[in-house]
């Protein structure tokens, strides 16, 4: 049926089963690692109804508040109610589409080595939450692009520090401007109000140039470094 809003995608292809924890089972633990294929489920489970589980033969009633069938901890294991008996089966499938799907649900901060939002094939490269509204772009473990908490100034841009951490920045050098089409004049401010050195932007010994007339507020300061040279035109 047609609606309105984000194709639904899920995080993994297929359900996945939870491997056999039988063995542990003794009449006593109650609390016991959930792994599939041997590691720990990620994204993990967000609550106990996102999986079917059951114990000898019984599907177990999923409770978050587990006074009865099973919840998880928040050590991303699974905690029954009761502890199973020696000698009783286990099945365990995490159902995919239940929780894993890109419109209108909650996923865990993740990590730079573990994003919470990944591929199937590149789990190291995806998002995740490094703060309070800090969303960062990891690319292979490493840290591409953490964005800034709030909106730009309009015209302004976002500046690397060269580390991965973005910040909005006032567009410089913006090049040749005109009505429609024409790229036929160079603007420039007439006052110099806060403090600069020539090769601040560039990062180098450079030359800079301005349209004059040009005045420098009282008590601000215009530095050129040796080697260095502001003509103004």
């Amino acid at each position: 049926m047609p609606y309105i809003g984000n194709n639904l995608q899920v995080a993994f292809e297929s359900y996945k089963a939870i491997d056999d924890i039988s063995s542990s089972f003794n009449g006593t633990t109650k609390v016991f690692n959930l792994h599939v294929s041997g590691v720990t489920p990620t994204p993990f489970p967000k609550v106990p109804q996102n999986c079917l589980i059951s114990v000898g033969g019984v599907i177990q009633e999923p409770d978050e508040l587990g006074t009865t069938g099973f919840k998880f901890n928040t050590s991303n294991q699974i905690e029954f109610s009761s502890a199973p008996a020696a000698g009783e089966s286990f099945f365990g499938v995490i159902l995919a589409g239940s929780d894993y799907v890109n419109a209108g649900v909650n996923y865990p901060d993740g990590s730079l080595a573990a994003p919470s939002i990944t591929f199937t094939d590149d789990q190291d490269t995806g998002f995740f939450r490094a703060g309070s509204g800090v969303v960062t772009l990891v690319a292979n473990g490493t840290k591409v692009a953490q964005f800034p908490t709030t909106g730009g100034t309009a015209d302004y841009i976002l500046k690397s520090d060269g580390g991965g951490n973005l910040s909005w920045a006032e567009q410089s050098g913006g090049g040749a401007t005109g009505g429609g089409t024409d790229k036929i004049f160079i603007e420039n401010g007439q006052t110099v109000t806060t403090n600069y050195e020539i090769g601040t932007e560039l990062g180098a010994v450079c030359n800079a140039g301005s349209f004059g007339p040009i005045t420098i507020n009282a008590g601000v300061t215009v530095t050129i470094p040796s080697g260095e040279n502001w003509t103004i035109v």
